[in-house]
């Protein structure tokens, strides 16, 4: 009897043993399938599209994963409609901060930036763990995604002076690089705020280093 009690317990340490080995794997594998999703999710800049890839994997992620996701995508394109896009909009005022007048009266600039900061949830992001932070920058470098593929499919932007001919590649290259110079790095030191648009650089850097690989230099930062 004694004999096959020690059996019996030696089996259930063996399966124990085997469902510990599993779980770590098992855990790989849906991190593994996540990131799939993820990538996808991310390079894509249609946002019923996107809207669609965050449905279709509803609780394949960690809890706290699909609630972050979830708000941020309030705070870009609201609650209902996909009409608006809260941070492309960010950009284009960052820009017109950077390229407007020297003089702040008032302080209106920096309370202007203060709530670029606020929309963009990068001024709760300072406070939180790097899990959420990683997040907020693939969302910001979506964000920018979208922008250099708008700013290229505009007719307006890729045309030389008075509309005599188009762009060469190389040539969009350079005008969006000067785009993402304005928003990213110069107006952020206008407003003494680069510690706080840490990640929306680093996702700028992202999406200009994917579109246009080896045109970093055209960056002036």
């Amino acid at each position: 009897m004694p004999t096959q009690k020690c059996k019996r317990e030696d089996c259930m340490y063996r399966q124990k043993e085997k469902v510990d080995d599993a779980y770590p794997l098992h855990r790989m594998r849906k991190k593994q399938m996540e990131h799939t999703w993820a990538k996808e999710f991310y390079q894509e800049t249609d946002p019923a599209k996107r809207q669609q890839i965050l449905k279709e994997h509803i609780g394949e992620e960690e809890a706290w994963e699909e609630e972050y996701r979830t708000r941020l995508w309030a705070a870009r394109y609201g609650q209902r409609r996909l009409q608006k896009d809260e941070f492309v909009r960010c950009l284009m005022e960052l820009k017109y901060l950077a390229e407007g007048t020297s003089l702040d009266p008032g302080g209106d600039r920096r309370k202007m930036g203060a709530r670029i900061l606020s929309t963009l949830c990068l001024a709760e992001a300072m406070q939180s763990e790097k899990g959420y932070q990683k997040i907020l920058e693939d969302e910001l470098y979506n964000v920018f995604l979208k922008f250099i593929q708008v700013s290229r499919g505009g007719r307006g932007f890729t045309s030389l002076v008075f509309g005599m001919g188009q762009l060469s590649e190389e040539g969009i290259a350079k005008k969006i690089a000067e785009q993402i110079s304005v928003i990213a790095f110069k107006a952020p030191r206008l407003l003494r705020m680069e510690k706080e648009f840490t990640l929306l650089r680093e996702a700028a850097l992202r999406a200009y280093r994917q579109e246009y690989p080896n045109r970093e230099h055209f960056l002036n930062k």
